[in-house]
């Protein structure tokens, strides 16, 4: 069966990227790939290859030329921002691909949220915090039911809702209080990165104020005020485990 790669190439930093993700776009021939999600600087690492901007494209449009392209023994890539796990569309790419017997090959990337963290300077699962990570979006013009699955026990991280932010605010008050910490991260990875952080109830606020309408995130958590204070038993001196006895 004839393959294709569908590739994370991270969430805008080019040196974010995998070796395997980097040597797998040297190796092809084509790329298709979504201009508006991937930062200018990675779209660099494009030069020299024939690309397919696929903005304007249907799924069907992709995979009828990814198909003419594969007849032609090239070699194809389709680039996705971020990790294609997560909210990457490729279980309908993938059917798609299927039925016109082409096989995919998947390389994970860097995903948006995990440079988030990065650059909040955060653990997502904190000592004496929260232990679980939520990743959930307030669905719109979708078939799926209108809510966010959240609890208020664990780091929540929010994708493609940003233009919702008042609904956001509304169902996040719901399950938290209103001074719980939250940070919104804008294009992590790209040059013109912007971080916010503030109280649940600054929120809607704090985005309004800065413009951001698309492509940033949503970290809800209480290690979002973890400043060490809480020891992980892991590494504490009175913790006994089979490599380490007390001391």
């Amino acid at each position: 069966m004839t393959s294709v790669t569908i590739l994370g190439v991270g969430p805008g930093d080019p040196e974010l990227l995998t070796l395997k993700a980097l040597n797998r776009l040297r190796e092809c021939d084509i790329i298709f790939y979504t201009g508006s999600l991937i930062s200018d600087d990675v779209k660099k690492l494009f030069q020299g290859k024939t690309t397919y901007d696929t903005a304007t494209m249907t799924m069907e449009e992709i995979v009828r030329k990814v198909k003419e392209e594969v007849e032609q023994g090239k070699k194809v890539c389709i680039a996705h921002d971020g990790d294609p796990s997560i909210y990457g569309a490729i279980s309908e790419e993938i059917s798609f691909l299927e039925r016109e017997g082409i096989d995919a090959e998947i390389i994970p990337g860097i995903s948006s949220f995990q440079l988030s963290a990065s650059l909040l300077g955060i653990e997502l699962t904190c000592p004496g915090g929260p232990q679980s990570v939520i990743i959930t979006r307030l669905p719109y013009r979708t078939s799926y039911e209108r809510r966010m699955v959240l609890d208020r026990n664990s780091t929540v991280v929010i994708f493609l809702s940003i233009h919702l932010i008042n609904l956001v605010q509304e169902e996040l008050l719901k399950v938290f209080p209103p001074d719980q910490p939250v940070a919104v991260v804008y294009r992590a990875g790209w040059r013109d990165q912007l971080i916010l952080r503030g109280k649940l109830e600054e929120l809607e606020r704090m985005v309004k104020e800065s413009r951001i309408t698309k492509t940033a995130l949503i970290v809800v958590s209480e290690c979002l005020r973890f400043r060490g204070d809480r020891r992980s038993n892991l590494y504490s001196p009175d913790f006994v485990h089979s490599f380490r006895g007390s001391t």
